[in-house]
């Protein structure tokens, strides 16, 4: 029931920003752009509602629809995004949460890329869980956390942006956001409350590490 309730919550809040997304184009004339988001975005639609009655789906689901997505944000945004996964996985048939990725894609490029200045990127990348990404990610100037380790079963994706930053994105945000990041939060306690297994999220803010963006880590156990 409180799987329930949290997914319910996400469609109005998805509907809610998108919709602005057409507004804010209406707003600057664009009509024939305005025209093209709401055909691409009616196909969407149809995917976020159906999508959001299943707790899981399949990450092969999950990647497209989120490709989806940033496809409509580059109507209004100058930004380039790639989806990489390693080919060890079989992406039609690894389940993930529903609705998982598009609400972190969505931050990146309105509170990241939006108000950076220069070439916005948004990339995500899906590994296998263990010593195969520790050699390929946390050896890049240890900047990663250790998410994943020898005992780990399961995937690893990661969301980066070279955004403005968390920080920057608060100073000019007129009010709190990241709704739909503390809605993921809350699926990932419960789901692993209910299945005995270790959803992880984490949230790295690049300025740490002297760039700018944020990177999210989350891992997906294997299901038992």
């Amino acid at each position: 029931m409180e799987l329930t309730a949290i997914r319910s919550q996400m469609n109005p809040h998805f509907l809610f920003n998108s919709l602005n997304s057409v507004q804010n184009l209406v707003q600057q004339n664009k009509g024939h752009e305005a025209h093209l988001y709401l055909s691409d975005f009616a196909g969407l639609i149809r995917k976020v509602l159906r999508n959001s009655e299943k707790e899981e789906v399949s990450l092969a689901e999950e990647l497209e629809m989120t490709r989806q997505y940033l496809n409509l944000e580059k109507l209004r945004f100058d930004f380039d995004f790639s989806i990489s996964v390693d080919k060890k996985i079989d992406v039609h048939n690894t389940p993930v949460p529903s609705m998982l990725l598009q609400p972190f894609a969505e931050n990146a490029v309105i509170h990241g890329l939006q108000s950076k200045r220069g070439k916005g990127t948004f990339k995500i990348e899906v590994n296998m869980a263990g010593n195969n990404v520790k050699a390929t990610r946390l050896a890049v100037q240890n900047r990663l956390s250790r998410t994943s380790g020898k005992n780990a079963n399961g995937i690893l994706i990661t969301l980066e942006d070279n955004g403005i930053g968390r920080e920057e994105a608060k100073k000019i945000a007129k009010e709190k956001n990241g709704k739909g990041i503390k809605l993921i939060q809350e699926r990932l306690n419960i789901l692993q409350e209910k299945q005995g297994e270790k959803y992880r999220l984490k949230i790295i803010d690049l300025q740490e590490t002297g760039e700018t963006g944020t990177l999210i880590e989350i891992f997906i156990p294997d299901e038992k």
